[in-house]
């Protein structure tokens, strides 16, 4: 934009606010000696300026066009930075300029108690970071302009710090974040854009009353972790309207010693290289109604949705609807595990729970080109520890690879390790035997309206439910190709399953095998044109466990 142009916006936007918040002292950063040449170190400046503000009660710093330099910003209650549009604060590429941030002081709860063995080093949250605000209340960041992290710089490397004598760890965490906010309370962030970071872009650990509207992240780089948003133990909160083009997790939600409720994300586009919308993988304390809706993912190579408890804590109250997605590896992973085993005391080790979770209309085209092993959508707890009511409603699914039948025959009687403590991905199985979902350790699992169709040569089962309970499918349509001894549905060790109003577009040997014991599977009203033979039983199962009307 020209000079000119920026000039005249910027003088349209102090007008602006001078009609519109009057009542709000507006102060400028360059009259405490700041200077946007992108070359002069503004950090006292910047402090000076907010401070000058929060001294007042409240005010807006109005950051004018132009690149500013800095190190750590410390916001303070009460205080609105303000980006005119063509205003860059530009992160400084020197460690030493961003002073460490201690972590919160421990609470007196049970997940809290579960982590103190390796706390504070297991927290991650912003130690370093260009914008920080800790316990401050109603305060902002707006604008049109840019923050900037410079996070290509060679100080920033993790091989480069850990040849200087950091630990992987510290090389991890020594990073500066974008933005870092801890137990704060009414925080609104709009507008801006967040762009080439050296780690996370945005961090909001145990806050309260956030709003994220009309943000931009632009850092789609490999090997920094810049996730997105990532929004931590926190109560009441809306994003909105954001983009993310993100190196790692698009939006993460995360517990790691309070529960994150109340959360609610809409209207968005999101593109990632790693998962798209995740909760967890840090899951010691819970979360609960949560809500994901008119999300665009147009890129994520590992999952769409992403849901996962693995550090002890609760899930429950979760939907996920109107969502559309591209190239991603797996449209949804649900993950019981039990990683805290590993690092939780014996006497306060728990595993988790995970239940009531509805996922509809959602549209998935399953691609990515980092992993051509046969892959796809899991929903999978633990022996002993069922993940609980998930319904699946009008979900579309398409699988776009090519598999034939030599590369997946010996998946058919393959062990799929329960992998209890790793950490949690959806390849963490390695291949799957169903192309549309395989479900493991479950109770009460439902899917209405689901199409799974494939483009290419795909010889899987649709589905395959390894101990299973009451599980019910509703208006069920998949492709499949013929496969001897195979099958579109594959069910083994359930128990209780309605299966109505199914249909094959394709052929298969067995429309469905009922294998290990089940009992209680009825299949009414369903047109098995395209199968063999309707049923297919190994000699465990009785044939009164089979019931066709």
């Amino acid at each position: 934009m020209p000079r000119a142009a920026l000039l005249f916006s910027w003088c349209l936007l102090c007008l602006g606010v001078v009609w519109a918040r009057a009542e709000s002292p507006t102060i400028n950063p360059c009259d405490f000696g700041a200077v946007g040449d992108g070359r002069t170190l503004n950090t006292v400046a910047f402090n000076q300026a907010v401070q000058a503000a929060a001294t007042k009660g409240h005010g807006v710093v109005l950051v004018p066009p132009g690149r500013y330099l800095t190190g750590t910003i410390y916001l303070q209650s009460g205080v609105e930075l303000r980006l005119a549009a063509g205003a860059v604060i530009v992160g400084s590429a020197r460690l030493e300029d961003y002073p460490e941030n201690p972590a919160p002081t421990p609470t007196d709860t049970a997940a809290f108690q579960r982590l103190l063995p390796v706390y504070p080093a297991r927290l991650e949250f912003g130690r370093y970071a260009i914008i920080v605000a800790a316990g401050q209340s109603d305060f902002a960041l707006t604008g049109e302009g840019t923050i900037e992290g410079q996070g290509g710089s060679p100080e920033f490397s993790k091989p480069e710090l850990r040849a200087r004598g950091y630990t992987p760890e510290e090389a991890h965490a020594r990073r500066p974040f974008g933005l870092s906010f801890v137990r704060c309370r009414n925080v609104r962030v709009e507008g801006i854009t967040l762009r080439d970071l050296a780690s996370w872009t945005q961090s909001f650990l145990d806050c309260d009353r956030v709003v994220i509207d009309r943000v931009r992240v632009d850092s789609p780089f490999d090997e920094r972790n810049n996730d997105g948003i990532d929004i931590d133990g926190c109560r009441d909160v809306q994003v909105r309207n954001v983009q993310i083009d993100a190196g790692d997790d698009g939006i993460c939600l995360k517990s790691s010693f309070r529960e994150c409720e109340d959360v609610v994300v809409t209207d968005s586009v999101v593109r990632s290289r790693v998962n798209a919308l995740k909760l967890g993988t840090a899951s010691n304390a819970g979360f609960r109604r949560i809500r994901f809706s008119r999300i665009k993912v147009t890129r994520a190579p590992c999952a769409g949705v992403a849901l996962q408890v693995v550090d002890g804590g609760l899930l429950e109250d979760v939907e996920v609807s109107d969502v559309t997605m591209d190239q991603v590896g797996a449209p949804i992973f649900i993950r019981l595990g039990d990683r805290g085993r590993k690092w939780m005391r014996p006497e306060s080790h728990v595993v988790g729970q995970l239940r009531n979770v509805t996922i509809r209309r959602v549209t998935a085209r399953v691609f990515t080109p980092y992993d051509a092993r046969p892959l796809g959508a899991s929903i999978s707890g633990l022996p002993g520890h069922l993940i609980e009511n998930v319904r699946l409603q009008d979900v579309t699914i398409e699988v776009l690879r090519d598999y034939s039948l030599e590369d997946v025959k010996a998946l058919r009687d393959a062990e799929i390790p329960e992998a209890a403590t790793d950490y949690p991905e959806y390849s963490m199985f390695g291949s799957l035997p169903a192309y549309g979902l395989y479900a493991r350790n479950a109770g009460g699992l439902a899917r209405k309206n689901f199409k799974w169709p494939f483009a290419e040569r795909n010889f899987r089962p649709a589905l395959v439910c390894d101990d299973v309970s009451d599980l019910t499918i509703d208006n069920w349509r998949a492709r499949s190709l013929y496969a001897p001894d195979g099958a579109a549905i594959v069910l083994r060790g359930v128990h209780g399953a309605q299966l109505r109003r199914m249909s094959l577009a394709g052929e298969a040997d067995a429309f469905v095998r009922v294998e290990r014991a089940s009992t209680g599977v009825v299949i009414a009203d369903s047109d098995f044109r395209g199968a063999r033979q309707k049923i297919a039983r190994t000699t465990e199962v009785p044939a009164a466990a089979v019931e066709v009307r």
